[in-house]
């Protein structure tokens, strides 16, 4: 096979591989348009669920409840099922042992419950005590699911496992190009915050009306606070993976670009070459025969 028709296929597996890529820098571009809107309206529901509580504290006394004795920790970690992330799967991991080591909680008072068929595998590697496992959907229809999954397990190790602090890690798509890795303590709940809420003055002068009782309404609204969370944590993730996806795509594109251009200007310098030895070739030829 000659250098031409070798350098010919190289451009077309070049040229289909940028297809490809092309091809999955858009999916990921509308992907993070969906996960954006799903945030937005998960922020206006989260700020539902404060003036819930804020109501409820102004018009009936709830005392906070107090600090719960150390247990376990449960270290919820959220990655991706599919690659072409770089370390964002790695990263958080890490991220979320060096938390823990730095506030003092130990391996063994640790339970790890990962989101994400990548992170689950790095986290079987490090050893770290597995408590659950899922994969992560990239439609944004089963974020709450998976998030009211979540929250069952949550209960579930609080009485099954004696644990008393949860900590949730993802990434986060910030304003620009950058992502950033976030901690949110989901328990126990903060003191601080509490105290704020309850000496925050309300809007209006009249007094919120409350008429379920009291620890039902609790509950309840403990429930949101906990799906709204999980679900924030998902989605925030999803797009933090999708804008990952997307800037890596965008340096292959631009790296695959550079090699079609050489392997074109290659191509032309050989055919043009090729052409220069054939009307060598013709011209000797006529030459030669000429002088016989």
């Amino acid at each position: 096979m000659s250098s031409l028709e070798t350098l010919q296929k190289r451009i077309k597996t070049t040229t289909d591989l940028r297809d490809i890529v092309s091809t999955m820098k858009s999916l990921s571009s509308v992907s993070i348009l969906q996960y954006d809107q799903a945030a937005v309206s998960l922020k206006g529901y989260r700020k539902n669920i404060r003036d819930g509580f804020h109501a409820l504290l102004k018009c009936r006394p709830i005392p906070m409840q107090p600090k719960p004795k150390k247990g376990k920790t449960l270290a919820i970690v959220v990655g991706s099922d599919n690659g072409l992330v770089g370390r964002f799967n790695k990263e958080i991991l890490e991220r979320a042992q060096e938390s823990l080591l730095q506030k003092g909680i130990s391996k063994q008072d640790t339970l790890f419950l990962t989101i994400g068929k990548r992170v689950a595998v790095l986290a079987e590697n490090a050893k770290v005590n597995l408590f659950a496992k899922y994969a992560i959907s990239n439609s944004i229809k089963f974020v709450n699911s998976l998030a009211g999954t979540i929250i069952m397990r949550i209960y579930e190790a609080m009485q099954t496992q004696k644990v008393t602090h949860v900590e949730v890690f993802y990434h986060k798509r910030e304003q620009g190009t950058s992502v950033s890795m976030e901690k949110v303590t989901l328990l126990p709940f903060s003191q601080k915050a509490y105290q704020d809420l309850k000496n925050k003055p309300w809007k209006t002068n009249n007094v919120p009306l409350v008429t379920l009782p009291t620890d039902i309404l609790v509950q309840e609204l403990i429930k949101e606070y906990l799906m709204i969370e999980v679900s924030s944590a998902l989605t925030y993730s999803l797009a933090a993976e999708h804008h990952t996806r997307m800037v890596n795509m965008q340096n292959a594109e631009k790296n695959i670009d550079e090699r079609l251009d050489a392997f074109n200007q290659e191509y032309q310098q050989k055919r043009q070459d090729s052409i220069t030895e054939e009307l060598i070739d013709v011209v000797s030829g006529s030459e030669a025969i000429k002088k016989k």
